[in-house]
This record gives structure tokens, C-alpha cells and sequence, in this order.
């Protein structure tokens, strides 16, 4: 008698039976299945998780409709794209460092938890991550990762966005990689990344990769927009004095946000910032046709913002925070000394997220690659949380493993 592969066989049977199914039908066994997962556990200490099991509990509904510009024939593939968004997620979350090594650390039975009904091929997840998603998106997929996340924490009733960081990191560059600068403040090449951080959760809301000598200055008032796009209404921003450039604190303080950063020893009281002055330069406009007689003084100070005399308004801000400085320092200080946490949320990166990771490759695309698989598998670590009604730790993946 023949020896028969009784594993194939079933497989063979169940593909027939599945074909004959409606699509009703088809998804309700792919419910009754789902059932039968293994509870969700976050990874703690005492209690670490594979990062295949951790993101097999992504719920990706939400997710995937980023993808519909990817695919022409989106509502045809669409409940196909789960198992892939989730293996992506799985890449994000493992220690692997290409899609490669990922696609080749999984066994059937993994490959099974994450809802594939066989084992794909590589080149299905290669161009599922390198095309369909792209390098240069995953920055986008981040911040659709982030939205989804703010609308179960709303939901909750969870605070998020009121209070935030930012500052930027530095990665060193291979040797001899081209595209790298060097950087006489950092002592070396490489690129950096600027990052906005939520105070009270520690998660990151925001991420931008830059070269090494950029000024990250630039990317505070693109990070207050981004924070706001979310429909979050940010109250304090706390920042490294880099960042305190007069068109920044202007622009934060007239959109009621409280921007505070380390008074500098060479810094005095500016008499652009003056009451005074900022009165008789708006007395300047007089002429204009949307010069406002008698205007209060919050209006003349927008006014002069619109009309680019942001040193003069960004002055004014300063001099307050300076005299709050000098009358309350220990308070001042305190709100200031709080942006250590985000320089711990930097040494948890990488230390335990990958961030410190060799890079693998040179070139800026390989930067890119790095920071956002990194970035995305904070975010997703947190999401996940979320979903499974988990609001401890969200970003944090030293015990997924």
C-alpha cells in the first residue's frame, strides 16, 4: 500500500471545501478561527512574548486601508493584505534585520497565527514591504499606525498630546558611505533623527530623519501641525534650546501652546519684546488696509506674526519666560529638567528597539529603512496594547522577544 502524506491531503481537501464557500461563509469560519487564538498577554518582565505571537494580535481593519493606493484592485485583495500587514509588524517588532532573515525565521505553524493558510513566498513579502508599503512610506504608515492608535485612547478617554518632547538623536554612518555628512559637533558621520514624544505615555507621535548637520529647529512648527492634524490639542512642548529660534517660540505661544526651554547664560532681556516697542511697530502698519485702530494687544502681536516680525513677537514671549525664570527658577527648572525622560526614551530606543543596531548598509536609503522599521515597531507594540485594552508601557518592546 502507497504511504500517504496525510498533512498534503488535508491541506488538499480543505482548499477544495474553502473554494466552495461564499465569501459569508468563508468569513464566518475565519471568525470561529480567530477564536480559537491564544488570549492576549502583554510582554512583561516575568512574562516575555515571541514577537510572531505578539503581532499575531494586531487587528489590522483600519490598518490595511492605507494600502489602497498600493492596489488598483484593493476590495478584491484586501482580505489578503491581514497576514501580510501582520507579518510586516512582525518584522518591526523582531531583532531580524531584513525581510530576508524575518521570512526565514518563521515556520509554517507561525506563518499559520499570523493568518496565511500556507507559507507565502519571499518575493510576496518582499514586495509587500519594499513596494507595496515603500521605504520612503513607512513614515506615512507610522503616523496611520499613531491616528488609529489616538482613536482608542479618545475612546478611553485617555489624555494624549497635551504634553510632549522633542529633541533629535544622532546614528553614526558606516565607513566610507557616501551619502553621510560629518558632523564637527558630533565628532563623526552619520545622519540623525528629529522625534516628538508623548510626556505622560512615552510614545513617539512624530519622526523625521535628517542629515547629521541639519538644524532640527526647523522641524519643531512641521511637528506642532502634525500633533494637531491628529485632533490633539497640545498645551506644553518642552525642548532643547536649539529649538528656541524667535519664529518658533511665536509661532507655539500664539496657538496657545507653552514652550519651554533652558534659559541660556548669554541671553538678556530683548527690547524688541518690549510692550513698548511691539506698540509702536505695529503704529508702522498704520497705513495698511488691515490696520485695526485700538486693536488689544493679543491682536497686535498676531498681527505683527502675519506681517513676519516674528523676532519681535517671538522676543516678547521669550522676555516672559526669562522673568518667570528669575521669579520662580525651582518651578521653571523643574518643567525644563523633565525632558531627561525623552533622553531616557532615546537610551530605551537603543538599547531595546534596534535603534542602536548596525546599520547593515550605507546610504541614506538604509537610514530610512533603519529608523522606520525601528519607529514603526514602537508604534505597533503600542497599538496592539490598545486593542486588547492594555494603556501601560505602550511602547515599550524589551520583552517581546
Amino acid at each position: 500500500m502507497p504511504e500517504v502524506d496525510i498533512d498534503k491531503q488535508v491541506e488538499k481537501y480543505w482548499e477544495i471545501f474553502t473554494k466552495q464557500l461564499s465569501t459569508k461563509e468563508q468569513q464566518t469560519i475565519e471568525a470561529f478561527l480567530e477564536e480559537d487564538k491564544p488570549v492576549f498577554q502583554d510582554a512583561k518582565r516575568e512574562h516575555p512574548i515571541k514577537a510572531v505571537m505578539f503581532a499575531s494580535w494586531l487587528q489590522t481593519d483600519q490598518i490595511i486601508e492605507i494600502l489602497k493606493p498600493s492596489y488598483p484592485y484593493f476590495e478584491y485583495i484586501k482580505d489578503r493584505l491581514h497576514c501580510r500587514m501582520r507579518f510586516f509588524a512582525y518584522f518591526t517588532l523582531s531583532n531580524r534585520k531584513n525581510v530576508w532573515q524575518a521570512y526565514h525565521s518563521l515556520s509554517d505553524e507561525e506563518y499559520t497565527l499570523l493568518g496565511f493558510e500556507e507559507k507565502p513566498t519571499y518575493e510576496m513579502l518582499r514586495e509587500f514591504i519594499y513596494e507595496r508599503i515603500g521605504i520612503d512610506q513607512f513614515n506615512v504608515l507610522f503616523r496611520w499606525v499613531v491616528a488609529n492608535l489616538i482613536t482608542y485612547l479618545k475612546q478611553k478617554g485617555i489624555a494624549i498630546g497635551e504634553e510632549t518632547f522633542q529633541d533629535a538623536t544622532n546614528k553614526h554612518s558606516l565607513k566610507h558611505d557616501s551619502e553621510a555628512k560629518y558632523s564637527g559637533y558630533y565628532k563623526h558621520s552619520g545622519y540623525k533623527m528629529d522625534s516628538t514624544i508623548d510626556a505622560n505615555l512615552l510614545f513617539p507621535l512624530d519622526y523625521v530623519p535628517m542629515e547629521i548637520t541639519d538644524d532640527e529647529g526647523k522641524n519643531l512648527i512641521p511637528s506642532v501641525k502634525q500633533v494637531k492634524n491628529y485632533g490633539l490639542e497640545e498645551k506644553i512642548r518642552v525642548i532643547d534650546c536649539k529649538y528656541a529660534t524667535f519664529e518658533n517660540i511665536a509661532y507655539c505661544e500664539l496657538h496657545g501652546i507653552q514652550l519651554y526651554y533652558k534659559i541660556a547664560d548669554h541671553w538678556i532681556y530683548k527690547e524688541e519684546g518690549e510692550p513698548g516697542y511691539i506698540k509702536r511697530l505695529y503704529q508702522r502698519y498704520h497705513r495698511c488696509d488691515d490696520f485695526v485702530v485700538g486693536a488689544d494687544f493679543d491682536k497686535i502681536l498676531r498681527y505683527l506674526y502675519r506681517k513676519g516680525e516674528t523676532e519681535a513677537v517671538g522676543s516678547y514671549f521669550r522676555n516672559l519666560r526669562m522673568l518667570e525664570y528669575e521669579e520662580h527658577p525651582e518651578a521653571y527648572l523643574e518643567i525644563c529638567h523633565t525632558r531627561s525622560r525623552i533622553e531616557g526614551e532615546y537610551g530605551r530606543l537603543k538599547l531595546t528597539a534596534g535603534f542602536d543596531d548596525h546599520l547593515g548598509r550605507r546610504g541614506w536609503k538604509q537610514f530610512l529603512f533603519h529608523i522606520g522599521k525601528t519607529m514603526l515597531g514602537i508604534v505597533f507594540a503600542a497599538l496592539i496594547r490598545v486593542q486588547h485594552q492594555v494603556f501601560d508601557n505602550l511602547g515599550n518592546v524589551t520583552y517581546i522577544v
